[in-house]
């Protein structure tokens, strides 16, 4: 039975789904650099060979997970623009960016990931149409002077990416426990001003 993680990332789409699936589950696991093509095929259960009609190298698929991420991302943003007004937009939107950022930290390492952003266009774009949904949420947000709008928006924005490096740099991918919730409680001091 498909998991809640596995729908997100294409499952059920054949061969394709399934090595997109199996590399997600890995990358969660080992991380970007500890994953190979054939260890991909092996957990997917499929022929390396199979892996390769798809997708042309490690770095292919790697891209190919990336631009899902910021789909899914805009898709939360999105969400979280129409959710219940517990809290005002920008607030929404961060607790969304944040909340993926924290939960998916192996992937949001990956979609940021400047290697990655720097050879490949499309996924500056994917970047930007999830940022597009974003700033249009800080925009919303009547608590901050519309001249200090997009500013702000860019700040969190870089914030989250700032996070991503953190975590990637420590082992497990994750910074320990104390840091992380001085780090929550910093972000939500700081947005409710």
């Amino acid at each position: 039975m498909a998991t809640d993680h596995d729908m997100r990332i294409g499952a059920g789409d054949g061969v394709r789904g399934r090595a997109l699936s199996a590399a997600s589950h890995l990358l969660m696991e080992y991380g970007a650099d500890e994953m190979s093509l054939r260890g991909i095929a092996e957990r997917a259960g499929i022929g390396l060979a199979s892996i390769y009609h798809h997708f042309s190298s490690k770095e292919d698929l790697l891209l190919h997970l990336a631009l899902k991420g910021f789909s899914e991302l805009r898709r939360d943003l999105e969400i979280s623009r129409t959710a219940q007004a517990d809290v005002g937009p920008m607030r929404r939107a961060a607790r969304a960016y944040l909340t993926f950022a924290d939960k998916r930290a192996p992937l949001f390492a990956l979609m940021f990931d400047p290697r990655l952003l720097s050879r490949h266009e499309t996924l500056r774009e994917a970047e930007r149409s999830a940022y597009a949904v974003y700033e249009a949420a800080v925009q919303d947000d009547t608590r901050i002077d519309a001249d200090h709008r997009a500013q702000t928006a860019t700040a969190i924005w870089t914030l989250g990416r700032g996070i991503s490096a953190s975590n990637a740099s420590y082992p497990g991918g994750r910074m320990p426990d104390d840091m992380q919730e001085r780090l929550a409680q910093g972000i939500a001091w700081l947005l409710d001003r």
